[in-house]
């Protein structure tokens, strides 16, 4: 059986889409749907649990506990043999899980793995990313791609077959149960950004690696936040990164990192407001989990 888990956050409209998406797909396929509800307005909450199938669990928090956090606390009711992590502004245009169920049977070493996302106009987008690493941040992606392949496979090619890569994205993250909790699961210390990232490092920890299959697909409608709550994600993005490179890299590599980080900075002022939770010795105290 396979358990999707969502998260709701004052979407219930797009929450019930992905969830309408996933019973139409998936006729021939055991599973379960889950949705953690991040402490949505009462009545968003309301409107998604009276339009909900009644066969699907909602668990209502009451604090906004991010996206790790909500997806952990998924987790720990899902009965399938395989977790899929899916967000809620994702709609299935095919059965794309049967498949992928099917290639995580026949292979052992891969921990996690995605279908190729494309956007809501039906345009290729990039389900993978490379390293965390100062010659990530320094040296231009297309270039390492162009002269390491192997390494750096290219982000802006659709493959004809399954590839390793470093970490997929995150809106859509398959994973064998037993794998997602050798591993760990999600760090309970990010609040938002950078747990794909994360993940597939402790994935590789256990001898695991991630795949896209790039022969089936979904849509990702990748809404976009505004405002105060925009600004307070892009600072999130830098913090969950930083928090991430210090985790896995060398301490003495790490000063560095951010020395980059802020050099790269330098010419776009409006982005200045994300310093102080880049020089910050704690950066997580910063984290906007103590700002909504």
């Amino acid at each position: 059986m396979v358990s999707f888990i969502t998260i709701n956050y004052n979407a219930a409209a797009l929450t019930l889409q992905c969830v309408a998406s996933i019973t139409q797909q998936l006729q021939g396929t055991d599973y379960e749907i889950i949705i953690v509800d991040n402490d949505s307005q009462p009545q968003d909450c309301q409107h998604l649990s009276d339009a909900l199938p009644e066969d699907c669990h909602l668990i209502r928090c009451r604090q906004n506990i991010g996206f790790g956090g909500a997806n952990m606390l998924g987790a720990n009711f899902a009965k399938g043999d395989f977790l899929c992590f899916i967000n809620n502004d994702v709609v299935l245009t095919e059965d794309c899980v049967t498949p992928l169920v099917d290639y995580l049977k026949q292979h052992d070493h891969v921990g996690c793995i995605t279908p190729q996302q494309y956007d809501a106009e039906g345009h290729f987008v990039r389900s993978f990313n490379h390293e965390n690493s100062i010659l990530t941040k320094v040296v231009p992606k297309g270039l390492l791609e162009r002269w390491f392949p192997k390494r750096y496979p290219s982000r802006a090619k659709l493959h004809e077959k399954p590839i390793v890569v470093h970490n997929i994205n995150g809106a859509f993250m398959l994973f064998p149960t037993s794998a997602f909790w050798q591993c760990g699961g999600f760090d309970l210390n990010l609040f938002l950004y950078s747990e794909e990232y994360d993940i597939a490092m402790r994935l590789k920890q256990i001898g695991k690696v991630c795949v896209v299959e790039p022969t089936y697909r979904f849509t990702h409608l990748q809404g976009q936040s505004a405002g105060r709550t925009k600004s307070l994600s892009r600072r999130e993005s830098y913090i969950s990164g930083i928090y991430c490179y210090q985790k896995y890299h060398s301490n003495w590599l790490f000063p560095i990192y951010k020395l980059v980080i802020l050099l790269r900075l330098i010419p776009h002022v409006h982005d200045w407001y994300v310093i102080p939770a880049i020089i910050c010795g704690n950066s997580l105290s910063r984290s906007m989990r103590h700002r909504l």
